[in-house]
């Protein structure tokens, strides 16, 4: 193995909550009598910041931000409470814990929201950092993600990034890290594919990669 470190994303890396995020946007366009997206739509307009996704979907002068997040978190926890990890996360936690390699998870999420998921699921022990959003806005990842592995003990760490999202390969270049990046989450293969990096449909796939 020849990575030391593994840093993951979350939302729809590991928790399988892109139908979910759609159905909190498709919410708002029900309330407002406008036509609902479909997952295909949904993953082709998810960006970061996350704002520009929502400049495709609404007049921002008509409907804020600040109101598009309030309603996106009053529908999100009705929805997520039954959410899964993704297909295969639990085998790939295992798989690089076994190859003794630290794992840490770099999100725009709410900190404390997905601490409480780890908790959840019963994978928190798997994880020796959280690195989230303070707030419910999320935001870019990478300043957290440079200032956390500019300290000492990263200074020889071979690390791989796993995500679903171009900003996760951003991310990844900012922190020097490979980068692996999963298809069945948040954006569209073909923002994927044009990042330059690895694109796999099933976190199963990640082994024959890099072993």
């Amino acid at each position: 193995m020849k990575y030391t470190t593994i840093v993951w994303d979350w939302n729809g890396t590991l928790l399988d909550d892109a139908h979910i995020c759609m159905e909190c946007v498709n919410d708002m366009l029900r309330k407002r009598n406008m036509p609902v997206l479909d997952l295909q739509t949904y993953r082709s307009y998810v960006d970061n910041p996350i704002i520009k996704a929502y400049e495709h979907i609404f007049d921002l002068k008509v409907v804020t931000f600040d109101t598009i997040v309030k309603e996106f978190y009053e529908s999100y926890p009705r929805y997520v409470k039954d959410a899964q990890l993704i297909s295969g996360a639990l085998q790939m936690l295992d798989y690089f814990r076994e190859k003794r390699c630290r794992q840490i998870i770099i999100t725009a999420a709410h900190t404390p929201d997905v601490i409480d998921f780890l908790c959840s699921f019963g994978i928190k022990g798997y994880f020796e950092a959280v690195l989230g959003s303070k707030d419910l806005q999320g935001g870019s990842k990478i300043s957290w993600a440079v200032e956390y592995t500019k300290s000492e003990s990263f200074s020889k760490e071979k690390m791989l990034m796993i995500g679903d999202t171009a900003h996760d390969a951003e991310t990844a270049a900012a922190i020097g890290a490979d980068c692996i990046l999963f298809s069945g989450g948040h954006q569209c293969e073909e923002k994927l594919k044009a990042t330059g990096r690895p694109v796999v449909k099933s976190l199963m796939q990640i082994p024959a990669l890099i072993e």
